[in-house]
């Protein structure tokens, strides 16, 4: 049975949350961009069961919402053009795609090497990673190919049987997803432009169009 719980939690509602994540629940969830499914990257089971409702090809790896903690923990970088881009833009809808640390799990590894994290400004999804003390599948709420959702009624109307958690705090303000830039090319490119655009992107560092 799904469970609808409302944000800002209640003190039992964290400790229902942070079983839930232990626990390897999927929940639903807003964030300053589209509404979102995930739960603890660090469990296969949880990454597994967010392929199948996606119904994602399994050589697309998912990105993860992280907060400052945990970026170094994940990635590896040395270039300063990632640090400003973070400076500018963390926390916010901005996904970068970075090379992972070959130590973490072999379900959050691909053959590229990467792994794309993103700092959101969400206070909820900020909570949620507290709460859960890891990182999040972070990923939006809908068939790979199909429109996203911005509202847990919608989250509820077409999505309640795949996931064991619904978080209604409001609804996501915005259509448009985070903008994705993959800093392992020289330039960096951007993969998908969302929310910040190309040009604020490119006035931080010099991008392929």
């Amino acid at each position: 049975m799904t469970e609808l719980i409302k944000y800002p939690f209640t003190f039992n509602n964290k400790s229902f949350v942070t079983d839930s994540l232990s626990g390897k629940k999927v929940l639903a969830f807003p964030t300053e961009t589209v509404y979102g499914i995930g739960g603890n990257a660090f469990s296969k089971e949880v990454v597994d069961r967010i392929y199948l409702i996606k119904e994602r090809p399994r050589n697309k790896p998912f990105p993860l919402l992280i907060t400052n903690e945990w970026v170094r923990e994940l990635c590896h970088w040395s270039d300063p053009r990632i640090d400003d881009l973070i400076e500018a833009f963390w926390p916010g809808p901005l996904t970068l795609i970075l090379k992972i640390n070959p130590n973490l799990p072999k379900h959050l590894k691909n053959v590229s090497g990467t792994l794309a994290v993103r700092y959101s400004s969400s206070s909820l999804v900020q909570s949620l990673i507290e709460l859960g003390e890891c990182p999040l599948i972070g990923t939006s709420a809908n068939k790979t190919g199909f429109p996203t959702y911005s509202s847990a009624d919608e989250i509820l109307s077409h999505m309640k049987s795949d996931v064991d958690i619904v978080i209604d705090g409001y609804n996501s303000s915005k259509n448009l997803s985070s903008t994705i830039v993959h800093c392992l090319t020289e330039p960096f490119q951007i993969l998908r432009q969302g929310v910040i655009s190309w040009k604020e992107i490119n006035d931080i560092c010099k991008i392929n169009e």
